[in-house]
């Protein structure tokens, strides 16, 4: 059995003894305990991944974490301490899964796309729910829910045309987000479906089986992801309606937000994005969100998250300074 020199375990413990120390210090004139969300973008996640592992790195804190869709599993991820291992677990699975959508299971009545079983895969491999309890961490992960009216949700045609209303209203507003408009389609087409937005938190965190199913609620993108049904109650991704939530973190919190294109902001208060620090890639993402067969893309997309938090490191750090730092910073100037 090999033997640790003791002056190799006496280096490491003043290391950790130094870090600690570090934090401390850290938080005397820094905000170290922050509200941080990812907006859902399928594989493109990956990217706000990385940069919440950066910023743990950092002796940050993540205190609140809001996710949506696929962001919903990464900042669970990130509370249990675990991106580093699912990211490898995720890129495993991908490199056997040679298609994104199977003909031949089609035929056979079965699902063609194998979206969904490898997303409950990667989510059952990094979900540890004593750590997600442990963490003391609010958590918030934005849904879509239906009340069927008569149970008529489950006739197979009115859910074909609720997800095809839906999901032609979703691409109209996206359209006009695009050129910069604001529009409410998508809105009215839940009203008219008698559908409601829902916060899951983590007082609904009964079991691993429940954080699995939440996290599926709000990632539900027919066919690829499923609609989701829970007894009367069905679900689709809370990113039709917003995909980026930072409306539910305390009005004088620092929040860091990251996000994939400049449409999810479209609509939201000026205000409130003026005091968060948000974040976006450096340069296009080597991956698409239902790339299921890119092993590579979905490796620099997390590597990237993390190059991009380095780069803005200065700013990010400036961003979380106390007022009082601040004005001594600037009384020194």
């Amino acid at each position: 059995m090999p033997i640790i020199d003791d002056t190799e375990f006496l280096s490491r413990k003043n290391q950790e003894s130094n870090l600690k120390l570090g934090e401390v210090f850290q938080g005397i004139w820094l905000e170290n305990e922050i509200c941080f969300a990812i907006a859902g973008g399928g594989c493109k996640a990956f990217y706000g991944l990385g940069i919440g592992h950066e910023l743990k790195s950092w002796g940050l804190k993540l205190r609140q974490v809001s996710g949506v869709s696929a962001g919903a599993a990464m900042v669970l991820c990130l509370l249990c301490e675990s991106e580093e291992e699912s990211v490898a677990f995720f890129e495993r699975i991908v490199r056997k899964n040679p298609r994104n959508f199977y003909f031949t299971k089609l035929f056979r009545g079965e699902p063609a796309f194998p979206h969904e079983e490898m997303y409950r895969k990667t989510i059952r491999f990094g979900m540890d729910f004593p750590k997600i309890i442990k963490s003391g961490a609010k958590v918030y992960i934005h849904t879509i829910r239906a009340f069927p009216k008569r149970d008529s949700l489950k006739n197979t045609f009115r859910l074909a045309r609720l997800i095809a209303e839906t999901g032609r209203a979703f691409l109209e507003d996206e359209r006009d987000r695009n050129r910069g408009l604001n529009t409410e389609r998508t809105f009215r087409v839940l009203r008219n479906w008698n559908m409601k937005e829902v916060l899951f938190t983590e007082s609904d965190f009964q079991d691993p089986n429940t954080i699995e199913q939440i996290i599926l609620n709000s990632s539900s993108i027919p066919p690829v992801v499923s609609f989701q049904k829970h007894r009367k109650e069905y679900y689709l991704d809370g990113g039709l309606t917003n995909n980026l939530l930072l409306e539910a973190f305390p009005p004088s919190a620092k929040i860091i937000g990251v996000h994939y294109e400049s449409t999810t902001l479209v609509g939201k208060d000026p205000r409130l994005l003026g005091r968060c620090f948000l974040m976006n890639p450096s340069e296009p993402l080597p991956i698409t969100s239902f790339d299921y067969t890119n092993a590579i893309g979905v490796r620099e997309t997390y590597e990237l998250g993390k190059r991009d938090a380095r780069r803005n490191k200065e700013r990010i750090l400036d961003y979380l300074k106390r007022d009082w730092a601040k004005k001594a910073s600037r009384l020194r100037n």
